[in-house]
């Protein structure tokens, strides 16, 4: 026997020669040595090993990960997004190629550090490496890195069949391509004997790396590009605000420029179209730029900007509203930038009014980021942390200020825990560092509304008048620190009793301010109490007859079962009409099945306590009771799947969830009915991010582009007649254009979120709620 491969001093009776005699002598012959057959080989021999056996790895993982670690388009897009931000990338731009239809292509480039090539072979090849755990700062900018799973590269194999990546670094004069077919990780073969082509090239640009992601799996719209847009933006922060150079960032070169993404379309060899990024959304359209920051050692300082009116404002905010000088003791390193709208007059056009107005009120508001990642639940909708809704409710300043007139953020530095999230993950503890935050911010944007109301002469108090020539009188305002409630200003008073009289006369007046102030924002919310009971109301009385039409229809449903059940047993020998009895048997059995669900829901409006709420138990009570119905329409009502087997929500009523459900059931019903389709309502449930997460799928005809955010506005419909004569004729559910703003209510008045998503293969439509998880402290106080 000639020589082994393995070099061995063995020419006969060689274990591992004797099982592989055919091998041997091939590879050597080669010039090249065939290194994946050598791995082949070792893996084989080594199963040989008796007394030890090892994992393998089935090269189809690569595949069951990308389609469940990364199930949606905007999270595999958000992810690599992430991967740009992490490399300390500027600009990272992704051009979707003829994505009107499947098979399309995206571009992802950015000018980032781009990875050598043990950062290529042990970061994005190595799954589910863990190089972002042990340097969790990024190298120039020191950010905070965003990702940290390493599923970035089975985003890439949700999105697309094939890869090419090429990356270069500042300090090399090459550059590096990587090339990968998806197709070649099949099931039943071994990942580790799978090579992908790398080679060494030109360098195309300085630095940086881009992903050419071909064979799309999914249609990309212009309305599903803005969607991810949206969906990345509300991720990461959108720029830094820091100018101060730390020990750390010694040199100019080093402090943080912001990251910013651009999405642009291309069909054919035509221009790409930029889709969305901060100028196309909205930056450009503001009337003001309002700063603020304050230093390390607590003293605030703002500007106003304003090009279309000539405004360049710098003043000081202090702690005490009686003096700017005085520091806040609780902040440093803190900075916001506000963007600030008005609606109405000429300094918006109007093209662009509604369509900014529109995108306010869902993504408006100053946004709250704390060490580079945005903290909820501040400034989504309803949500009021700055006081700048109730201040417009008060009317002690005139000009507009409310969320919808303002697009920003406040970036918070806070190395040393001072804001520390709440266990539920649910915002900031209220401490006196957040309350300082909090009244810097609101007067500091109050201070910017007053400079720009006074420039465009514009009344900015109820009392203020106009002079001689027609100008209203220069005011000073007070801009009230919204943290002091009465008792603190009380206890102050406490303390000062043994001051001066005039101290003690100032405390006086300002608490008498407060009163008045709490007595103006009770009428205003007496009026808007009134409505909504006066909306109760009508609420309570259709409860009440829906309750008395089940209790009574119950008795009648008895008697109609029981004549039902004599006539089958009468007619035994009547083949027609038996087949007719089993007919109607198999319809009043679905009938009673849908009331029971109604009588189940009108049972539990008798608890007035709320609880968390056990999503399997909610789930499979309400798909068993609708199973009937659902088939009697032609539609399959698949059993639902849960992430793990314990999934309690927040304390709720039970019947909410009930409402929600059945809305999202009656609507998938009529999309399906319209699309006339083999009907299919899927639904999931979850925990992620601290989130219990409920995602409501059907295959119907899908929601139209543009349409997404609408269809949760009151009165939408997609089904409506116009006369009674018409209502007689049509079969298709009707709908109130109430179900799913009833539904948006319930969610955020658990500071929920409900939106419109991408759905997965298959369907069409997916509707994903989430919703607080319970407490430790909520569970074990039900016995839970």
């Amino acid at each position: 026997m000639k020589s082994c491969v393995w070099r061995c001093n063995f020419t006969t009776n060689c274990r591992f020669c004797f099982q592989f005699p055919l091998i041997c002598d091939e590879p050597l012959k080669s010039d090249e040595l065939d290194h994946g057959l050598v791995l082949k080989l070792s893996h084989e021999i080594a199963a040989l090993e008796e007394g030890k056996v090892r994992f393998s790895i089935d090269a189809g993982v690569i595949d069951r990960l990308g389609q469940e670690l990364v199930a949606r388009q905007e999270t595999a897009v958000s992810e690599l997004v992430k991967n740009s931000f992490d490399a300390d990338a500027e600009l990272v731009t992704l051009t979707f190629k003829d994505s009107d239809s499947i098979g399309g292509t995206l571009i992802l480039d950015d000018d980032g550090d781009g990875m050598t090539r043990d950062e290529l072979v042990n970061g994005f090849m190595r799954i589910s490496s863990t190089s972002k755990i042990h340097n969790p700062i990024s190298r120039t900018f020191k950010r905070q890195r965003a990702g940290q799973k390493g599923i970035g590269r089975f985003s890439v194999q949700r999105l697309g069949l094939s890869l090419t990546i090429i990356t270069q670094v500042a300090d090399s004069d090459f550059a590096l391509v990587l090339k990968i077919n998806w197709d070649d990780y099949q099931k039943d073969s071994n990942l580790l004997t799978i090579a992908n082509e790398l080679e060494v090239t030109k360098k195309v640009k300085h630095k940086g790396t881009q992903l050419v992601i071909t064979g799309l799996r999914d249609k990309w719209s212009k309305a599903a590009i803005r969607r991810v847009y949206r969906y990345v933006s509300n991720i990461i922060q959108p720029f830094s605000l820091a100018d101060v150079v730390t020990t750390e960032n010694s040199y100019k070169g080093n402090i943080d420029p912001g990251f910013k993404a651009l999405f642009s379309k291309q069909d054919g060899n035509s221009r790409p179209i930029k889709v969305a990024d901060q100028e196309v959304m909205i930056y450009d359209h503001a009337v003001a730029e309002i700063h603020g920051q304050i230093d390390g050692s607590g003293i605030g300082v703002y500007t106003v900007d304003s090009k279309k009116l000539d405004i360049n404002e710098i003043g000081e905010i202090g702690n005490d509203q009686e003096d700017s000088s005085v520091p806040f003791s609780k902040l440093k390193n803190v900075r916001f930038k506000a963007y600030y709208y008005i609606y109405d007059g000429d300094l918006l056009p109007k093209m662009h009014s509604t369509s900014i107005r529109k995108l306010a009120q869902r993504e408006g508001g100053i946004k709250l980021y704390r060490n580079g990642f945005r903290v909820l639940p501040y400034a989504e909708p309803g949500n009021d942390w700055l006081d700048l809704d109730r201040s417009v409710r008060r009317r002690t300043i005139l000009p507009q200020h409310a969320n919808i007139n303002f697009f920003g953020f406040v970036e918070i530095k806070d190395p040393d825990n001072f804001f520390n999230e709440t266990s539920s993950r649910e915002g900031i503890i209220e401490n006196e560092a957040f309350i300082q935050l909090r009244n810097f911010v609101h007067r500091t944007i109050l201070a910017g509304v007053l400079k720009v109301a006074a420039v465009r002469n514009i009344k900015q108090t109820p009392s203020q008048v106009k002079d001689d020539n027609g100008n209203y009188e220069e005011i000073s305002v007070k801009i009230k620190n919204i943290a002091k409630t009465i008792e603190e200003l009380e206890r102050e008073f406490e303390e000062d009793s043994g001051g001066s009289k005039k101290r003690g006369k100032r405390k006086t007046k300002v608490i008498k301010d407060a009163i008045e102030e709490l007595d103006a924002l009770h009428k205003s919310e007496l009026k808007k109490t009134i409505k909504e009971r006066s909306m109760l109301r009508v609420l309570s009385s259709v409860g009440l007859t829906v309750s008395q039409f089940i209790h009574e229809i119950k008795h009648h449903m008895d008697h109609i079962k029981s004549d039902i059940s004599f006539l089958i047993s009468e007619l035994e020998g009547n083949k027609v009409a038996l087949e007719r009895l089993t007919i109607l048997d198999s319809n009043f059995e679905s009938f009673t099945n849908y009331t029971s669900y109604f009588n189940d829901v009108v049972s539990q409006n008798i608890i007035r306590d709320i609880r968390p709420q056990n999503m399997l138990k909610i789930l499979k009570s309400f798909v068993n009771s609708m199973r009937a119905d659902a088939s009697k329409s032609g539609i399959e009502l698949l059993p639902p799947k849960f992430s793990k087997d314990w999934l309690y929500t927040k304390s709720m009523h039970p019947s909410e969830w009930s409402s929600v459900l059945f809305n999202f059931y009656t609507n998938s019903k009529k999309a399906i009915q319209r699309a006339k389709s083999n009907g299919k309502i899927f639904i999931e449930c979850g925990e992620e991010n601290d989130l219990i997460f409920l995602e409501f799928s059907d295959n119907g005809d899908g929601i139209e582009l543009g349409e997404e955010e609408k269809i949760f506005d009151e009165f939408y419909t997609t089904t409506s007649v116009g006369s009674l004569s018409e209502l007689d004729h049509n079969t298709e559910i009707l709908g109130t254009g109430l179900g799913l703003k009833i539904t948006k209510d319930i969610i955020k008045g658990y500071r929920g979120n409900i939106r419109v998503v991408s759905a997965k293969s298959d369907f069409s439509t997916c509707i994903r709620i989430e919703i607080g998880k319970a407490t430790d402290k909520e569970l074990d106080e039900h016995g839970i």
